[in-house]
C-alpha cells in the first residue's frame, strides 16, 4: 500500500505533465493568413505578324505594308502596377517546430497581378514628286516630295489574375521581429480582353516648310482614321520569385495583437507569358505591405466540450 500511493503520485503528475505538453504543443502556430497591397512592375508580352493577325480578323496588315520600329503611339495607355495578394500558409509539422528558431511552411496564394501590355506597328508610304525647286543659295535644283502615308497601330493589354503555391521559411517566428524567404511559383491567367486596331491615312509634303509652300497639286483625299476593337482570348503566363520578407508584431503582450504582423515584402524573381509562336520573359519585381494573422487552429464551434 505504502508503494502503491507513491507510484500513484507518480502517474498522476506524469499525466498532469504530459497535459501540460499537450496544451503546449497545441499552442504552436498552425496557421497563417496575409492580405497585403503594393506594386509590380509590367510583364513583357510580344505577338508575331501572324499572332496579330488571328487577334484581330478583318483587319490584317496588307503584305505592302513594313513593320515600323518607331510607330507613333495613339493607343496605349498608362500602365496598370497596383498588386494585391492573399495567401493561407499551412505550417509543416507544428510538432516539430515547436519552440524552434524557424519553421517551414507551405502558402497557396490568390491575388490580381502584372499587367502585360504591347503594340504592333506597320506603314506603307507613297512618295510622289510634285515640284522642282531650285536653292536660293546654290542654284541647284531639288525636288518637292508628296508622301501619303499610312500607319496601322495594334494595341493589346491584359492584368493577371494569379493563383500560386510556395515554400516559406521563417526564422524567428516567436519574436517580435520575423524575417522569412523561400520559393513561390504563381500562375497566370487573364479573362479575355480588348485588341484595339487602328489605321490612320495622311498626307506629308517633303523638302519645304508647309507652311511657306504652295503646292501646285491638290491634295489627295484621305481616308477617315478608322478603329476597330476585337476580343482576345484568355492569356497564360508563369511567374517564379523568391520572397524578401521582414515582418514585427504588434504587440509583445497582448494574447490577441501578438499574433498580428505588420509587414513588408519584396519580391524578385522572372516572368514567362506565352502567346502563339512566342515565349516572352522579363526580370520581375515587386513591392508589398501586408497584414497577416497567426493562429493555432480552426475553431469548432460544434465540438462537445468534453473535447475541447
Amino acid at each position: 500500500m505504502k508503494t502503491f500511493i507513491p507510484f500513484l503520485f507518480l502517474v498522476i503528475t506524469g499525466v498532469s505533465f504530459s497535459q501540460k505538453q499537450d496544451s503546449l504543443k497545441t499552442k504552436t502556430i498552425s496557421y497563417v493568413f496575409k492580405a497585403g497591397i503594393g506594386v509590380v512592375n509590367p510583364n513583357k508580352i510580344a505577338f508575331s505578324d501572324k499572332g496579330w493577325d488571328q487577334l484581330t480578323p478583318g483587319f490584317q496588315v496588307p503584305d505592302s505594308f513594313g513593320v515600323n520600329a518607331n510607330g507613333a503611339d495613339y493607343l496605349s495607355r498608362k500602365t496598370d502596377d497596383d498588386y494585391t495578394l492573399f495567401s493561407f500558409s499551412f505550417v509543416n509539422n507544428t510538432k516539430k517546430w515547436a519552440g524552434k528558431k524557424f519553421r517551414l511552411s507551405t502558402a497557396i496564394h490568390f491575388g490580381f497581378g502584372p499587367e502585360a501590355q504591347t503594340s504592333g506597328y506597320w506603314f506603307h508610304e507613297n512618295k510622289t514628286v510634285i515640284d522642282t525647286l531650285n536653292s536660293s543659295q546654290t542654284g541647284s535644283p531639288y525636288y518637292v516630295i508628296g508622301n501619303r502615308r499610312q500607319d496601322i497601330q495594334k494595341y493589346y493589354h491584359v492584368k493577371s489574375t494569379m493563383i500560386g503555391i510556395g515554400e516559406r521559411f521563417a526564422l524567428r517566428p516567436d519574436r517580435i521581429f520575423q524575417f522569412e524567404t523561400g520559393l513561390d511559383v504563381y500562375f497566370l491567367f487573364a479573362k479575355p480582353t480588348v485588341v484595339q486596331s487602328q489605321i490612320r491615312d495622311n498626307y506629308y509634303i517633303e523638302g519645304v516648310n508647309e507652311n511657306n509652300y504652295q503646292a501646285p497639286v491638290p491634295a489627295p483625299d484621305l481616308n477617315e482614321t478608322q478603329t476597330a476593337d476585337y476580343t482576345a482570348k484568355m492569356a497564360k503566363g508563369l511567374l517564379i520569385s523568391v520572397p524578401l520578407d521582414i515582418s514585427f508584431a504588434l504587440s509583445k503582450k497582448n494574447q490577441f495583437f501578438k499574433r498580428v504582423r505588420l509587414g513588408f515584402e519584396m519580391n524578385h524573381g522572372i516572368a514567362f507569358q506565352f502567346t502563339p509562336g512566342k515565349t516572352s520573359y522579363n526580370y520581375s519585381r515587386s513591392g508589398l505591405v501586408s497584414l497577416r494573422y497567426e493562429f493555432f487552429e480552426f475553431r469548432r464551434p460544434f465540438q462537445p466540450k468534453s473535447q475541447k
